[in-house]
């Protein structure tokens, strides 16, 4: 398993998997004897896991008795993030490897956000990999934050409430101060789809960052209730500045008094 190139990248590009990956992993641990699942005398229903799965697990129960941090112990925690990209432990041994093997590399935790974005985009909604990617930007700093926001929104343009994406996204916007064109990024969500909460939400949280004046809120998000009467994201949105402004709640008061304000008006209520 030598090391040409980064271990965390190669192991992703190749698709480590097979009798010959396993022959590669038993060769690169002969000095390692594996720890097996123990499930006890009698198990009532023991799960049937994949035999290369389990002998890769073998070897990490291992190392983490060892706690042995290295590039081999790298490569492993990406073979198994094959099997189970959803593993914690897995991520959290993988971050420590990465922190230990960054001193002496350069290049490795750039390297890290290439391959984690290549997981994220093929597991979009697992928590593990958007955490990952959060405390790799950490590491890094301000100069990873663009590329972040740019994945964040390609995952959001395959999915608008993609949930993690989203706390990721207002993650990055407070740490690294890059509230700017986010108006202009809500805005076309917006005009994507009316309907789509998240989007509410988050540009909700960037107007009170930002500043702005409430009635005037209420007043733009009337616009787009005149083509959604039954948008309730929307509605609240409105609801929530008219709630901080007595202008904003008396405009908002007055729709709703109108004959198409019928819904709007139980909701103030």
């Amino acid at each position: 398993m030598s090391r040409d190139h980064s271990p965390h990248v190669s192991a992703r590009s190749d698709r480590v998997s097979g009798e010959i990956a396993m022959a590669s992993f038993a060769a690169a641990f002969a000095d390692v004897t594996p720890i097996q699942q123990d499930d006890g005398p009698a198990p009532v229903c023991a799960i049937a896991y994949a035999p290369e799965y389990a002998r890769l697990m073998g070897f990490f129960r291992a190392i983490l008795e060892s706690n042995e941090r290295s590039p081999r112990v790298l490569e492993l925690t990406a073979a198994l993030a094959e099997h189970n990209a959803a593993h914690y432990t897995v991520w959290h041994v993988r971050r420590e490897c990465l922190w230990s093997l960054a001193a002496s590399d350069s290049n490795i935790l750039t390297d890290e956000l290439r391959y984690s974005a290549e997981v994220a985009r093929e597991n979009p909604k697992n928590y593990q990999i958007w955490y990952h990617r959060r405390a790799l930007v950490e590491k890094i700093g301000v100069e990873a934050a663009a590329d972040e926001l740019a994945l964040i929104s390609t995952a959001l343009r395959d999915d608008a409430k993609n949930y993690h994406a989203w706390s990721n996204r207002l993650w990055v916007l407070k740490t690294y101060d890059m509230w700017a064109g986010e108006l202009d990024f809500c805005t076309a969500l917006l005009d994507a789809d009316v309907y789509n909460n998240s989007a509410w939400n988050h540009l909700y949280q960037v107007k009170t960052h930002l500043g702005c004046d409430a009635l005037e809120e209420v007043r733009s998000t009337l616009e787009r209730l005149n083509h959604a009467r039954e948008n309730e994201s929307a509605w609240v949105y409105a609801l929530a500045f008219a709630k901080s402004d007595e202008r904003a709640a008396a405009a908002l008061l007055a729709h709703c008094e109108g004959a198409e304000g019928v819904r709007a008006q139980a909701a103030v209520v």
